[in-house]
């Protein structure tokens, strides 16, 4: 079915059913931002829509029984909590098994991060010292593999720091990205990440035993190819870009042994993987990650561009003209705007009248639910900040509480060259946004870093910022 076909056939089916309007655009913009269709049945069932409804409307049916999908709503609450042991991994689902500490996480890496990886990998194979199915190890049957910490390109770099910052733990204790590659025939049979009491005598350095492994596919494998943990029964389908994490240890820091796993064997195709292992100090894993971090992310992505009305656009474009020489210094925003140039103003701010902040409000407030999922209240909306030549802002979280969901309207721009917002997103990747007047970007204000690092080369850039919180009532 094609997307405008499947498009008209939501839309008759929307309003055939008459869903009020919240449904409707919850519907609409899920299904466009490419959201998991599983979390998306779930919270409809859970919200009692009919089964056959929900599977009409997303033109989507769950390949699992849906009391088994977990409501992404619900997993949140459960985030939120702070003594939870277990690490926060943003778009990961855990797998169901008290046995063993189990993630995956779809669409970690791209398709163009996938081939670029693959390209990387290709170039420095060598044979595995690790046995396939052929135990001897000899001939063709002997999968190939390098070590990824010896490429040291950017593309390898950026993937270390990622895996790193989606689990919140430290790259000093860990060991190098390796990259593996399969061909039909080939398979690596029931082996542990975790050390024997010989190998971490042996092992060199101080770091100590293997806790969590980090497993990316990096190509779909026409048949065979799944990783499986045959002690608990259970495995995963290889996926482009699909990340499965696993505990190789218990809480109290003894070797779980049902972590051992199986790299299934290829049947048709071939496969292309990434490991890296993460080492204990004093028995623990290294977590290393800002409290802001661990704030439960609300959308896939994180972030997203839209157009504000022309209407409200039009009423603040006037109100700023009649009264941009009336700005006045900034001085509140001092720790995180700089400028090299001493005693220059940095940056000035236009006071907005009350009616003008809460026609903003009232505007977004609605379209942000909706983008969120979440019951918002708003908070504060700042003042038209001017930036002024050779200014740079400050890479930085904002305030949690007060300022879960962010928003940033362009006013006005005279410039000599683009600059962007630098944003990371949900899955750590960093992105350059660049905004027109009158575009505005919605942004997960307190997980996600984002800043404007690169001194501004131009005369004058007008933002409002506007910021919300969690109504205590969710949606």
């Amino acid at each position: 079915m094609t997307q405008d076909l499947h498009s008209q056939n939501l839309e008759n089916f929307l309003k055939k059913k008459k869903l009020n309007d919240h449904w409707r655009n919850w519907v609409r913009t899920n299904v466009k931002a490419g959201c998991d269709k599983n979390g998306m049945f779930k919270i409809m069932f859970d919200e009692g829509f009919d089964y056959d409804l929900i599977k009409d409307a997303l033109n989507f049916e769950p390949v699992i029984p849906v009391d088994q999908i977990i409501n992404p709503l619900k997993r949140r609450k459960v985030e939120h909590n702070e003594k939870s042991p277990f690490p926060f991994i943003p778009n990961a689902r855990r797998m169901d098994h008290d046995e063993i500490e189990i993630y995956v996480l779809d669409d970690f890496l791209s398709k163009m991060e996938c081939e670029a990886l693959i390209i990387n990998i290709k170039t420095a194979l060598k044979p595995s010292i690790l046995m396939t199915n052929d135990e001897t190890g000899a001939g063709n049957n002997k999968r190939k593999s390098c070590d990824l910490g010896l490429v040291g390109n950017n593309v390898v770099r950026d993937l270390d720091r990622r895996i790193c910052s989606m689990l919140g733990l430290s790259a000093t204790h860990s060991d190098s990205m390796q990259g593996q590659h399969y061909i039909i025939g080939q398979e690596c049979k029931d082996q542990s990440d975790f050390l024997k009491e010989n190998e971490l005598e042996e092992d060199e350095g101080d770091l100590g035993q293997r806790s969590y492994s980090f497993f990316i596919f990096l190509n779909d494998v026409e048949e065979g190819g799944e990783i499986s943990f045959p002690k608990i029964g259970r495995s995963i389908s290889p996926k482009m870009g699909r990340a499965v994490i696993w505990n190789n240890l218990h809480m109290d820091g003894t070797v779980n042994e049902h972590s051992i796993y199986h790299d299934g064997l290829v049947k048709k195709g071939n496969k292309t993987v990434i490991k890296k292992c993460f080492r204990t100090q004093n028995g623990l894993p290294v977590f290393k990650r800002l409290e802001k971090e661990n704030v439960p992310n609300y959308t896939k992505i994180g972030f997203e561009k839209d157009t504000l009305p022309k209407p409200l656009f039009n009423k603040i474009v006037n109100f700023y003209r009649e009264n941009f020489q009336h700005q006045v210094k900034e001085t509140v925003a001092e720790k995180f705007i700089k400028n090299e140039e001493p005693n220059v103003t940095k940056s000035s701010l236009i006071q907005l009248p009350n009616s003008i902040q809460k026609e903003i409000q009232d505007c977004l407030k609605p379209v942000l639910e909706i983008w969120s999922g979440l019951k918002l209240e708003p908070t504060f909306v700042y003042g038209i900040r001017v930036y002024h030549n050779g200014t740079a802002l400050k890479v930085h979280r904002d305030r949690n509480g007060t300022h879960i969901i962010g928003v940033i309207i362009n006013v006005d721009q005279e410039l000599n060259e683009a600059w962007p917002l630098r944003i990371e997103d949900n899955y750590y990747r960093q992105h350059d946004v660049l905004l027109e007047p009158g575009e505005v970007i919605y942004y997960e204000a307190v997980r996600l870093a984002h800043g404007r690092p690169i001194p501004f080369n131009g005369e004058l850039f007008a933002n409002i910022f506007c910021h919300f919180k969690i109504s205590e009532t969710r949606k």
